[in-house]
């Protein structure tokens, strides 16, 4: 398949590539969720289990996500159309780009807006917000955020507006010039203040708390926990990879690219535990503080440190990073299947799809306040979009997607796509996804749901 097949441009190297699945990969699940759902579930335990789960379940499904995507050189929409019309699959698996795409959009509604606090609190950062502040203070200033839709709906709009201006871009002028910046920046950043932070703070404490595990700690809360986080986490299921894919040249070996993104994403992870442990042990702060851990304690360990607000500012300025580079990869499933299909502009397409995000995401926001009404099971919109996608919406679409590509499209097309240069490497994937990876899934996403 020629390269200019791809309407959307070619990356222009495998390591751009790497930047731009990696930056999709590493958000606001690293730096914001990851240390709040270590905390949780017991430190060294669930970091050995979520290993585990970033090998055996997502590592394969993201490798045959991008190698679907690679197949066709199109958009995942058109891709499995096209798949269909020379009869390799049956035209009911369309459906599974859609799903991943309305997955993507249903998740950055509402990831813009927890991307907008952060935003929020890196101008409080740089203005001396958190200077000398309590624990009440810093309950108080998150829940005046909260009851505020004014200032949510400003920094929402500002988040937004970035991501459509990157995705209106071409390929190469776009995403690759973005990420080729911003994840270099971002983990260099990270690593010194986690050399800063293990200096000043309870740097035994907290790698105890990271590294030491036993068995009898691992439980099936743990294993459930660690899936839920690899598959969010590697931003698998949305169609983000799946559309990254597309852009990848034949000379790239999928697998060698894919394990250096779960590196890149597991090191950016790791990172953002051990800046913010070493604190939190330092300030006797509550592990198990939930999703406040970081806009509720860290206000409070940045506000009470010597240096502080400088830190505070670098902090929360490393979170908007990480939130770009992944909405962007959630906007560009649609936008290019608007570009292919319709030949609609890239900038209009991305504002389009830009305007109907901020639009629910407005609905999204107001949910926390005006709008606080449990529409269904006890939740609000914001919970309810949450707890849909990464209960469902997530598991179900990764599912599908490693089923089709497992089980439905030819081996030898996919030892085509030179997913790697070994046979033995090639064998273990194949084999991994369909025994190891799709069961597990199955398993957990079915025992999630009935409560076990």
């Amino acid at each position: 398949m020629p390269e200019s097949r791809c309407l959307q441009g070619i990356w222009s190297s495998p390591w751009i590539f790497i930047f731009a699945a990696s930056g999709s990969a590493v958000g606001l699940g690293n730096i914001w969720k990851f240390p709040y759902v270590l905390g949780e579930n017991g430190g060294g335990a669930f970091l050995v289990v979520y290993c585990l789960c970033l090998l055996l379940v997502g590592l394969p499904v993201l490798i045959a996500e991008v190698a679907l995507g690679r197949t066709v050189r199109s958009n995942p929409i058109d891709t499995v159309n096209d798949l269909s019309e020379r009869r390799i699959v049956h035209p009911a698996w369309v459906l599974v780009p859609w799903l991943a795409g309305i997955t993507g959009f249903l998740i950055l509604t509402f990831y813009s807006v927890i991307a907008g606090w952060s935003i929020a609190y890196l101008d409080r950062a740089i203005t001396g917000g958190f200077d000398n502040i309590t624990q009440v203070g810093a309950s108080s200033m998150f829940n005046e955020l909260l009851a505020t839709p004014s200032e949510m709906l400003l920094w929402h709009s500002v988040f937004m507006v970035l991501v459509v201006l990157t995705v209106g871009q071409s390929v190469t002028r776009g995403l690759s010039a973005v990420v080729r910046i911003l994840l270099p920046v971002l983990v260099v950043t990270l690593l010194l203040l986690a050399c800063y932070s293990m200096m000043i703070g309870n740097m035994s404490e907290a790698l105890n708390f990271m590294f030491r595990w036993s068995w009898q700690n691992i439980t099936f809360d743990v294993v459930l926990a660690a899936v839920g986080l690899a598959l969010f986490s590697l931003s698998v299921g949305m169609g983000a990879m799946f559309a990254y894919g597309a852009y990848m040249s034949k000379r790239m070996s999928i697998a060698r690219a894919c394990s250096i993104v779960v590196g890149v994403d597991l090191l950016v992870a790791l990172l953002a535990g051990l800046v913010i442990f070493p604190l939190v042990f330092s300030f006797d702060i509550d592990v198990q503080a939930d999703s406040s851990l970081t806009f509720v304690s860290l206000p409070i360990i940045f506000g009470n440190l010597l240096g502080g607000q400088f830190f505070a500012g670098v902090f929360f300025l490393l979170l908007v990073v990480a939130a770009l580079t992944s909405a962007i990869s959630m906007l560009e499933l649609f936008v290019a299947w608007l570009h292919e299909k319709f030949y609609i502009a890239r900038l209009k397409a991305a504002l389009l799809m830009g305007m109907a995000v901020w639009f629910v995401g407005i609905a999204v926001l107001l949910s926390l306040n005006h709008w606080d009404s449990k529409l269904m099971f006890g939740l609000n919109l914001f919970e309810l979009l949450d707890k849909f996608t990464s209960l469902i919406l997530l598991p179900v679409g990764a599912i599908l997607l490693s089923v089709l590509v497992a089980w439905f499209i030819p081996r030898p097309m996919l030892q085509n796509e030179m997913i790697t240069k070994q046979a033995n490497h090639f064998q273990w994937w194949y084999k991994t996804l369909k025994y190891i990876s799709i069961p597990a899934m199955i398993v957990i996403t079915l025992a999630g749901w009935i409560g076990v």
